[in-house]
């Protein structure tokens, strides 16, 4: 199988290196007349399609999706502030002691990094964040000593915690699509696509021009 953009695109590129063959002969044909006494005086043959319409027929094949390779699902400081204000938000107080902040962010900052870990490994952010919330709660709740209830805790850390997870991002997305004309011929006719393709030409030139400094400029614009 091969991806759809790059075989339509083989397929446009093959048509403009005809055309560039093309040229060229018709180049080796004016050195030819120009050199004889009878045909210089006759016009150049020259090939230009002004429409090439085609009917590719291709059977889809699978949808392959490429994501982002340097995945970042946690901004781990970012993360780690927003989870200790969520146990500050339900213990209802704005510090704890030096030593429990400590102990607590320290538990925090290590759970972080195993969810991260867990993420990236898994590629399942509701499992990950389920087991980090309740580590982060138990721990939290033995250190604090707090009387909070734990599952209330635990839904708390989960939910609020949830949109700071960044999914993966997608980059490319390639449709796969078989073109053999023997793997065709296997395949019933009602999966198989019509792709009706109509290809125009449009020439390129080169434009001379002089801008206000008196400097030539040479760009290549449409015919």
């Amino acid at each position: 199988m091969v991806n759809l953009n790059e075989y339509l695109g083989g397929i446009a590129t093959s048509i403009a290196e005809a055309r560039l063959m093309s040229d060229l002969k018709s180049l080796e044909i004016a050195e030819k007349f120009a050199k004889h006494d009878l045909l210089k005086h006759f016009s150049i043959p020259r090939f230009k399609a002004q429409n090439i319409e085609l009917t590719i027929p291709v059977a889809i094949g699978e949808l392959e999706k490429n994501y982002e390779k340097e995945y970042q699902p946690i901004d781990n400081i970012e993360f780690n502030s927003q989870t200790y204000s969520i146990l500050k938000d339900a213990s209802k107080t704005t510090s704890f002691d030096r030593k429990t902040s400590i102990s607590i962010r320290s538990v925090i900052a290590k759970e972080t990094d195993e969810l991260e870990k867990n993420i990236k490994s898994t590629e399942n952010k509701a499992p990950s964040l389920k087991y980090f919330s309740e580590t982060v709660a138990e721990m939290f709740l033995s250190i604090s000593k707090e009387n909070l209830d734990f599952k209330s805790l635990v839904n708390k850390l989960t939910t609020e915690l949830k949109p700071s997870i960044k999914s993966k991002k997608l980059v490319t997305q390639n449709t796969k699509v078989i073109v053999e004309a023997h793997k065709l011929n296997e395949i019933k006719p009602e999966n198989i696509v019509q792709i009706k393709m109509t290809l125009n030409e449009e020439g390129m030139e080169w434009h001379t021009s002089e801008n206000e400094s008196g400097e030539r400029e040479t760009k290549l614009l449409p015919e």
